[in-house]
């Protein structure tokens, strides 16, 4: 296999915005037929249900080829994670002139790199990562290109500063136990509520769990964030460092 070929194969990019009528199939099709400059019609999906819609994401889904070849891409919303993703056979017409095209300058994507040294086991966070342009000529062994998607997870190795992180390199990490007690919250003017509820569920960074009051035994559902604590009734988590803190007792969010 070409150098070409590997970078591309493993370089990230997004595709255009889809409605969320469109479905899985098209979308995936469309996505191969933009990033490699391919005539409509010269990407057929396979090995999926052709009216499975491809529904919503709030930042938009990512777009890649997750292997070394360009018959299978792979599709994840950010905001809910990895239970999000989904493969997508492709078969290609004309292979044979498609493998000589140059590669797109998608491959030139910036990429995710650790930004201190890191042990193994560590939980990454925000300030953990950031972004850099690879070196010409360089393979990549990543399909990062936005930190979020490493955010909250688990390091399987120690990294050094400007390593380049792709997602076999950390692991979903299981923050909020069933039964445990967290910190819930909601937003008001000002700040925001929190009170002290009993989790139903396991769960990660960016799952949703239900609650319960274990005052009045009302049940809530809310989002997990980075720092264990869960918010309660938004799609959309926050920075938890933002927002001034106000602390009432459990019976204000019933």
């Amino acid at each position: 296999m070409s150098k070409a070929l590997y970078a591309l194969a493993a370089c990230l990019a997004l595709a255009p915005s889809f409605s969320r009528s469109e479905t899985l199939a098209a979308a995936a099709e469309s996505f191969v037929e933009t990033s490699l400059s391919l005539p409509a019609g010269s990407a057929r999906a396979h090995s999926v249900d052709p009216k499975l819609a491809l529904g919503d994401c709030a930042s938009d889904w990512v777009w890649s080829f997750p292997y070394e070849s360009r018959n299978t891409v792979q599709v994840v919303c950010p905001d809910a994670g990895a239970s999000t993703k989904r493969f997508v056979g492709i078969s290609l017409a004309n292979t044979a002139s498609i493998e000589r095209q140059p590669i797109a300058a998608k491959a030139s994507a910036a990429v995710v790199v650790a930004a201190r040294d890191l042990a193994y086991g560590h939980v990454l966070a925000a300030d953990d990562l950031t972004t850099t342009m690879p070196q010409a000529g360089r393979p990549l062994a990543t399909t990062l290109t936005d930190p979020a998607a490493l955010i909250g997870q688990t390091l399987t190795r120690p990294v050094r500063q400007g390593d380049v992180l792709g997602r076999a390199d950390a692991r979903s990490h299981l923050i909020v136990r069933r039964n445990a007690v967290v910190s819930a919250w909601s937003e008001f003017s000002g700040g925001r509520v929190v009170s002290k509820l009993v989790a139903l569920q396991n769960g990660r960074a960016g799952d949703w769990i239900e609650l319960e009051n274990p005052q009045s035994g009302r049940q809530l559902r809310g989002q997990i964030q980075t720092d264990g604590s869960v918010r309660l009734g938004l799609k959309k988590p926050v920075a938890t460092s933002t927002l001034a803190t106000t602390k009432v007792p459990a019976s204000t969010v019933d």
